[in-house]
């Protein structure tokens, strides 16, 4: 266990997860070529959604040994729409590598994951890639990373550039080692190159005394410090939350992966060096003498159904008896346990604390159910996604279709989090969190069952929220066989402050509360207006009905006391925003900043950077829906836009700084 190190591969959409995953699969000998995103070879993309769109849809895990460590990678989604597969991802990580092109820097994806793993506590190394390319820049890049990132970023391996100013090779900053890709360099570079390297190095030796004073007392005293005390200097460091070490190289042509594999094995921390929060904060977690508890973090349906684990403590074998953290009186048999490489996977007898294996199997499983021994039963903190912003609607064109399209839309909703699916009569309404994410849906719906369909516009997402504390009674009454019936309601509506949608809080154990509490779970999912109720709780204070009262009387008084409530509580329309990063040339930089004030948009800051005019702000989500074509339109084609949700605001107003 001391020997396994877990982690992430983050960054923006194209700065090259997949391609370095894809070095790193052959390089530590795991498969024998060398997978092409381009190509659609990438054993890491293998859904066909994302070979032929060249983009990563889905987390991907894999399993190699680089010297005598196991590493465990998971390579995640770098579109925003795919923003769940990050999260519950970065739930089971101990670590990330943070990508970052050179010629672009820190792009609005980098800082959402970045602040992603902060958020959790994990260490952060950075490696830039790309220096192949025509106007790199590590420098840059590396000052980019410690303004907007607020951190004290550490080059440890650096790109080193032949006279004619072609990327050519690296340095080590740690021991002064130099990779040449071509041969050697010539005489007249070799004072230059020597002096770059040894200016690194002087920096890192500064960087390993500010948290070392024996190293601190060496270098005053004008003694040599071993490569061995500085990298330890640095990784204190590096856990502790207060260094973050950068790298180089070029993905595409295998430069510097072995370096960052090296780096990967010598700073990210093993088990025992965890902190104990989140999933490590249970009592005795990465013992592997504890009662088994597991984390289930991804349901994959592909064939058969592979269900994503990550052992925190005990041990998980064939034929252990295991219950459900949530239902502990429910047990249930492990059968097989596979360790994955992508959509491969090789079976494998146990599992010890730390370990990701893979249940196979129809279990019932959800992402964020607990795994735990019946005589230990817990339950483990879970990942929050975002709620959805668009929605679609999905009409069957044969009514004997239905059936096998809602399935196949259920199958979807349970592998992601972020999808909402909600059967109608004639029709499904689809809610996702973009028109990306709601596309790749209805492929992968057409993949999986032949039914027939066709899709409605996509719509914003609106939803209802109150402002207030708003209180609603209701009294019904109904002559029913000659006698009078009557039902009495009443309620407190009150606001909350997450996202999620509203809660119902009522008095057990009896049947006309139980009907009451029915048909107010119902129309808060409803609406009263235009969409579902978020950011508030229900509590029923009083539920009184005769005798022989009818469940129907009941739920009239609860739906007139909640609409009530409601009203009293300041019921609001809440539409989505979203973040943008957009980038444009400078000469069209006007035409830009005028439409978007044309989209009700607040642009927060404008700048010049190394791509054009760069500008930040929020806009209402309905208003961008097809912005892209429009930029493209107004800048022939060299605009580009980011966006991100950005919360929810009454329909007419800015949401609130986050």
């Amino acid at each position: 266990m001391d020997r396994l190190r877990t982690f992430g591969i983050v960054a923006h959409i194209d700065a090259g997860k997949t391609t370095l995953t894809e070095r790193i699969l052959h390089d530590t000998g795991a498969q024998a070529w060398v997978g092409s995103v381009d190509e659609g070879t990438a054993s890491m993309d293998w859904m066909p959604a994302e070979r032929t769109r060249g983009i990563s849809i889905a987390a991907a895990a894999t399993r190699v040994d680089w010297g005598d460590h196991v590493l465990q990678i998971v390579d995640t989604p770098g579109h925003v729409d795919f923003v769940a597969e990050v999260e519950r991802c970065m739930h089971v990580l101990d670590g990330v590598v943070v990508l970052i092109d050179a010629v672009r820097g820190v792009e609005s994806r980098t800082e959402a994951v970045w602040q992603q793993a902060a958020s959790r506590g994990l260490p952060r190394l950075v490696f830039v890639n790309k220096l192949d390319r025509a106007g790199a820049d590590f420098d840059a890049v590396v000052d980019e990373v410690r303004e907007r990132m607020e951190c004290a970023a550490l080059p440890l391996v650096i790109p080193l550039r032949d006279d004619e100013g072609r990327f050519a090779g690296l340095g080590d900053a740690v021991t002064g080692a130099v990779q040449w890709f071509d041969g050697r360099p010539t005489e007249a570079e070799v004072p230059r190159l020597r002096g770059e390297i040894l200016a690194a190095n002087e920096r890192v030796v500064e960087a390993a005394a500010d948290g070392d004073d024996a190293i601190l007392a060496d270098v005053l005293a004008g003694q040599a410090i071993e490569p061995r005390r500085v990298r330890a200097a640095l990784r204190s460091r590096f856990l502790g939350g207060s260094l973050v070490p950068v790298l180089g190289g070029a993905a595409l042509w295998n430069r510097g992966v072995d370096w960052l594999l090296d780096a990967v094995v010598a700073f990210m921390p093993d088990l025992r060096e965890l902190p104990r929060t989140g999933l490590w904060a249970v009592d005795r977690a990465g013992d592997d003498r504890a009662p088994f508890c597991g984390f289930v973090f991804k349901v994959q349906h592909h064939g058969e159904v592979r269900n994503f684990v990550r052992v925190v403590r005990g041990v998980l074998a064939a034929g252990v008896t295991w219950c459900l953290g949530r239902s502990p009186a429910s047990t249930a048999r492990s059968g097989e346990l596979w360790l994955v490489q992508a959509d491969r996977h090789s079976a494998t007898q146990r599992a010890v604390p730390g370990e990701i294996v893979v249940l196979p199997g129809e279990l019932g499983l959800r992402t964020g159910d607990t795994l735990c021994d019946p005589r230990s039963p817990l339950e483990l903190p879970t990942p929050r996604f975002p709620a959805p912003v668009l929605a679609v609607t999905f009409e069957p064109l044969q009514a004997g279709d239905a059936h096998a399209l809602a399935d196949a839309l259920r199958e979807l909703a349970v592998d992601d989090p972020t999808l909402r699916v909600d059967v109608e009569e004639d029709s499904i309404v689809v809610r996702g969190m973009g028109e990306l994410h709601l596309d790749i849906v209805a492929d992968l719906v057409r993949q999986r069952t032949s039914a027939n369909f066709r899709r409605s516009r996509l719509r914003v997402d609106r939803r209802e929220g109150v402002v207030r504390e708003g209180v609603g009674e209701a009294e019904v009454r109904a002559l029913v066989a000659g006698t009078e019936r009557s039902a009495r309601c009443a309620l407190t509506v009150t606001p909350v402050s997450d996202e999620q949608p509203a809660s119902i809080v009522a008095p057990p154990d009896d049947l006309a509360v139980a009907a009451a509490a029915d048909e107010i779970r119902s129309r808060l999912r409803a609406g009263l207006r235009v969409g579902p109720v978020y950011g508030a709780r229900v509590v029923v204070r009083e539920v009184v009905a005769q005798p022989g009262t009818s469940d129907a009387l009941v739920q009239q008084a609860a739906a007139k006391a909640l609409a009530q409530g409601l009203e009293a509580a300041g019921l609001v329309e809440l539409e989505p925003w979203v973040r943008f990063e957009l980038w444009a040339p400078e000469e069209a930089s006007a035409a830009v900043l005028a439409d978007l004030g044309a989209r009700g948009a607040s642009v927060s800051s404008v700048s010049s950077g190394r791509l054009g005019a760069r500008l930040h702000g929020r806009a209402p989500l309905g208003r961008m829906l097809g912005y892209v074509t429009k930029l493209r339109s107004m800048t022939k084609g060299r605009g580009e836009v980011a966006l991100a949700p950005a919360g929810f605001a009454p329909t007419g107003s800015l949401p609130s700084p986050r």
